[in-house]
């Protein structure tokens, strides 16, 4: 059996793999919208697509980022076209995130791409593996999750 610390390096190693593997074909293309956009960015659009309300202070928590560096990522939203600030009716002080048609749009090609990318993951395992595959990577996001708030 291998030591806990040759595994945590295979994982690290066959992770970012996955990682280089799942985003190709979007970084190869210079116009494809993944090529604008980082991974901060991509967190924040996602919540604020699920939110029906989100502010800027909803996606710092999201980001655990200071608001100087939220600001940055919502201005690079907003001047892709993907985000738009809304002033709320009530309070003219609140300002709402939104996405614009085009940033739902880009939601709904990633989710589509992310779901291929899932089957590719799916196709190379047995349907009995499949179950235990995902069940598996569900209780380490909750375990890295409840790491993560907990540290907060």
């Amino acid at each position: 059996m291998a030591q806990d610390g040759d595994l945590a390096e295979s994982l690290r190693v066959s992770f970012a793999r996955l990682n280089r593997a799942l985003k190709i074909e979007g970084v190869r293309d210079r116009n494809h919208p993944y090529a604008r956009l980082n991974l901060s960015d991509l967190l924040a659009l996602d919540l604020i697509g699920r939110q029906d309300v989100c502010i800027m202070r909803d996606v710092a928590r999201e980001l655990g980022s200071p608001m100087s560096t939220v600001t940055s990522v919502v201005d690079r939203l907003v001047n892709n076209g993907l985000v738009s600030r809304e002033r709320a009716a009530n309070d003219k002080r609140s300002i709402r995130l939104v996405p614009t048609k085009q940033g739902r749009k880009f939601l709904a090609m990633l989710s589509d791409e992310q779901r291929h990318s899932c089957e590719i993951v799916l196709a190379a395992l047995r349907p009995r593996e499949r179950d235990i595959f995902v069940s598996l990577i569900a209780k380490v996001a909750n375990a890295i999750e409840a790491d993560a708030f907990k540290a907060k």
